[in-house]
């Protein structure tokens, strides 16, 4: 048997860190790589298995030294090329040329439709333009082409949540589906006789996520971090992102040990929580980019809770607990869930009021004006023909939409031909960029009522729209994210904005359009509601606390079971 070679070596282990989804190892591999030529073999199968893994630009890497090395090899040529042609698709996407990117990525799979890298791009582009079930089914056929892509079948249960025609069982089956394909081995539960098994001890608590910087994570989690009581509970923060800024400084401040965790494999980061000693794992991104949720197999934590940044049940039997509310996850959906919902009585999340925010002001004079700051890729069919009917019973309205896609022409000259599709004429639009988050709260000075699009709920843009006096029309759905926004609403005590079909939500806004009085109650009213019903964090950190004691208790008393069959 002959030696192993460097390059050969070097090769197993950016292979292996391909399908282990280790984007750090990945990179550790290319910062020096050693003649190829010798491996050409090889070299050629981890270019196959990085694409196949979502890794297109390592693989150019690869490729390109070894044509380099053997200019005149047929095959390295061909694959050199293909992975140049994905790289002009993606090169269009990033310069706002999506019909070009689409054109270059169709011209791709025409020739060698196995090409993962490529199939994700048209699935991403599809999935930003609103067509949810054109999305969902390029991502089902990844999963025909790599059955072992974990990150495409994540990519897929997201996409389905937004297509109208995937039903809250089928949503629900995809995810165990997943959990059955891409899941290691789940090892079994804790023990419950263990000596630190005492239910009203103090507790080491940890949290794992890839954003825990500025955003969603940093909105909804820092302030209630900042207020636990640390004679209950010490909280161990494992940063799976790596990136640094204002938000990242005052988490590592608010935490009692911080780790970055972002070069860690599985293994490794298993042993990091064992070592730590964590008797309550919350994992905060369930399917969404950057999770670690495969980790979670190993048991590394007695118990194992799901909470924040995803919207639906894990699917897998690794994760205990699921954090949610009464409207999110109600009694009659629990044999959708395959964790035990623990449900927080003010809500699933609670909300920071926004800095940016300028005063509410009255509206003063201009058309009626609707409105809805949410993302293109929420913006699905059923979506645009209600808001088609409401405009057309609401004479001289108009519906103000503010995204980042309209800042590409492409998309927005798309998005106009879809509206013209469900008769909405352009003069009735108002469409613009999102810019700055102050400027979309800024916007809202001239809008009357915010409509939620549908299955795909807002959040964050929805608190946002009540914080500036909007009444917020929504159509309550069966997932938990197709009840964001209803969640929020029946908070404040408004359930009659919350609609029961696509009719009701049309009647709903249009009423609520011919109802001047009650804008006008609850534009003067609205901010100081939310902020004591929506953005309590003290009181939102007792009742987080709460249900995290309740699940250890649970474990302690060895009942710490799915309160349904499969």
């Amino acid at each position: 048997m002959s030696a192993t070679t460097p390059a050969r070596a070097l090769l197993e282990r950016l292979s292996a860190a391909a399908v282990a989804q280790q984007f750090a190892g990945i990179a550790r591999c290319l910062r020096a790589l050693p003649a190829l030529a010798g491996e050409r073999k090889l070299a050629l199968d981890t270019a196959l298995r990085l694409t196949q893994y979502g890794q297109a630009m390592p693989a150019y890497i690869v490729l390109s030294q070894l044509r380099r090395e053997l200019p005149n090899d047929a095959e390295v040529c061909a694959r050199h090329d293909i992975e140049r042609a994905y790289g002009m698709a993606g090169l269009h996407d990033q310069q706002g040329r999506t019909e070009a990117a689409l054109a270059a990525a169709d011209a791709l799979l025409r020739t060698v439709p196995w090409h993962r890298a490529t199939r994700m791009l048209r699935a991403s582009l599809l999935a930003e333009r609103g067509e949810a079930a054109a999305s969902v089914e390029e991502y089902r056929r990844i999963g025909e082409f790599v059955p072992g892509d974990v990150i495409a079948g994540s990519a897929r249960l997201i996409a389905m949540q937004h297509d109208p025609a995937s039903s809250a069982d089928a949503i629900a089956d995809a995810h165990r589906d997943w959990a059955a394909r891409h899941m290691p081995q789940v090892a079994p539960r804790w023990a419950a006789s263990l000596p630190h098994a005492a239910p009203d001890r103090p507790l080491r608590i940890g949290w794992i996520s890839p954003r825990f910087f500025s955003g969603i994570v940093a909105d909804f989690f820092l302030p209630v971090l900042e207020r636990f009581d640390r004679r209950e509970a010490k909280h161990v923060l494992y940063d799976a992102g790596g990136i640094d800024d204002a938000a990242s400084a005052r988490f590592r401040a608010a935490a009692d040990e911080w780790h970055r965790i972002d070069e860690l494999d599985d293994a490794t980061l298993c042993a990091r929580i064992r070592a730590d000693r964590i008797d309550v794992l919350v994992e905060l991104s369930g399917h969404s980019p950057g999770n670690r949720l495969r980790a979670l197999a190993q048991r590394p934590a007695p118990v194992q809770v799901s909470w924040l940044d995803y919207f639906h049940s894990t699917g897998t039997e690794a994760v205990d607990v699921l954090l949610s509310d009464a409207t999110l996850s109600p009694v009659a959906f629990a044999h959708r869930y395959s964790e035990r919902v623990l449900t927080l009585p003010s809500g699933r999340l609670c909300g920071s009021p926004p800095v940016a925010a300028p005063p509410v002001s009255l509206r003063d004079g201009g058309p009626l004006r609707f409105a809805s700051f949410n993302r293109i890729n929420k913006l699905n069919d059923d979506v645009l023909a209600a808001w088609s009917r409401i405009l057309a019973g609401v004479p001289g309205s108009v519906l103000r939409l503010k995204a980042r896609g309209f800042d590409v022409a492409d998309e927005r000259a798309y998005f106009l031909s879809r509206c013209a599709r469900h008769g909405i004429a352009a003069e009735r639009l108002e469409l613009l960029g999102y810019g700055t988050h102050a400027q979309a709260l800024a916007a809202y000075a001239e809008v009357d009522i915010a409509l939620d699009p549908f299955p795909f709920s807002g959040c964050a843009t929805s608190l946002d729209a009540l914080w500036m006096g909007l009444p917020v029309v929504a159509c309550l759905g069966e997932t938990m994210v197709s009840r964001q926004s209803a969640s929020l609403l029946t908070a404040l005590g408004l359930d009659e904005l919350i609609a029961r079909n696509g009719d009701d939500y049309v009647r709903c806004a249009i009423d609520l359009a011919n109802d001047a009085m009650r804008r006008h109650d609850l534009r003067t009213t609205l901010r100081v509601r939310v902020r004591e019903k929506l953005c309590d964090a003290d009181r939102h950190a007792r009742e987080v606390e709460s249900a995290l004691r309740a699940a250890w208790q649970s474990w302690c008393r060895d009942e710490l079971k799915p309160e349904h069959s499969p």
